[in-house]
């Protein structure tokens, strides 16, 4: 191509043609004629995510918890077939199921219906013999091939030294039921951010559900915030609404705001690589305002007002 100088008032031509014609193949034919360059339409590179990023907002808060007697047989089955290797590995993490050990009463449990996991069976197990006196451990089972695992959550109403929400213990069970689940390809160094782009890791799995998926298991019960669809939805506190935040290199954030009713208010991040990997979380204490109750009478304001 020859070299050519080019003038300011050639790119407004150039600009003005583009949006006249609506399109680039009028333009290259002009531009050729008129300034002798090659017109090349940029075309905005897919955003890369393990997440669908073009779903609907989230509509699920938290995840639905059933007593045993509400299990399906199903399941129920399933439990009583492991209740052996259940027993084994919960004292191993120190927690006594078995009816020989002392303090072994007053456990119960109940399952956490995760639809993103749909080939394993989620329990949480407590005890507690008050107010803030909580021991909480999760147990997963798989349906087909693999071990039963357990997973401490709260010692007497405390985390362990290291919280257990966020510690590599916790996250490497989780990618691996993710693997088991078939949610996600086994993690391969090559693959690259137009591929990721074009198939996210996880397909149609919901962003939100994965991540309370993950709180049940480290947690218990959590409620997330979610966007008001109405101003009449909107609740006191502010909580912020559930979110996915994705990065230029492919990596995505789930963020949320645990606003569970008498709870501590609290936020869970949790970041994903490209490939689907969950990489690191972070559960703290959340900064919002929250109203606390005021025992005492409640005054009728206008009729004291009246009697000034």
């Amino acid at each position: 191509m020859t070299s050519k100088t080019l003038r300011t008032s050639g790119w407004l031509a150039v600009v003005a043609v583009l949006i006249l014609t609506g399109g680039c193949g009028t333009l290259l034919a002009q531009t050729e004629d008129v300034q002798g360059l090659r017109i090349k339409e940029l075309h905005t590179p897919p955003a890369a995510s393990p997440f669908v990023l073009d779903a609907q907002n989230p509509k699920i808060e938290g995840l639905t918890f059933l007593p045993p007697e509400s299990m399906s047989a199903v399941d129920r089955t399933l439990v009583e077939a492991n209740e052996n290797e259940i027993v084994q590995r919960a004292e191993r993490q120190g927690f006594s199921l078995s009816a020989s050990a002392s303090g072994s009463e007053g456990w119960g449990y109940e399952q956490a219906i995760c639809p993103a996991f749909p080939q394993h069976v989620i329990l949480e197990y407590s005890r507690g013999n008050r107010q803030g006196d909580i021991t909480l451990f999760s147990v997963v089972i798989p349906r087909g091939e693999g071990h039963v695992r357990v997973i401490p959550a709260r010692r007497r109403g405390y985390s362990l030294s290291t919280p257990v929400a966020s510690n590599d213990l916790t996250i490497n069970d989780f990618n691996h039921i993710v693997l088991e689940e078939g949610l996600r390809a086994p993690w391969s160094a090559h693959r690259t951010t137009k591929a990721l782009a074009e198939r996210p890791a996880f397909g149609n799995a919901d962003w939100l559900t994965l991540g309370l998926c993950y709180s049940a298991l480290a947690s218990g019960h959590v409620r997330a915030a979610l966007q008001a669809e109405n101003p009449a939805q909107e609740t006191y506190p502010l909580a912020i609404p559930a979110q996915l935040r994705v990065s230029g290199h492919g990596e995505a954030e789930v963020w949320f705001a645990d606003a569970t009713p008498e709870a501590r208010s609290m936020e869970w991040q949790l970041r994903f690589a490209g490939d689907g990997r969950l990489l690191k979380v972070r559960h703290v204490k959340s900064n919002l305002l929250q109203p606390v109750p005021v025992k005492g009478q409640i005054l009728d304001v206008p009729s004291i007002a009246g009697k000034r």
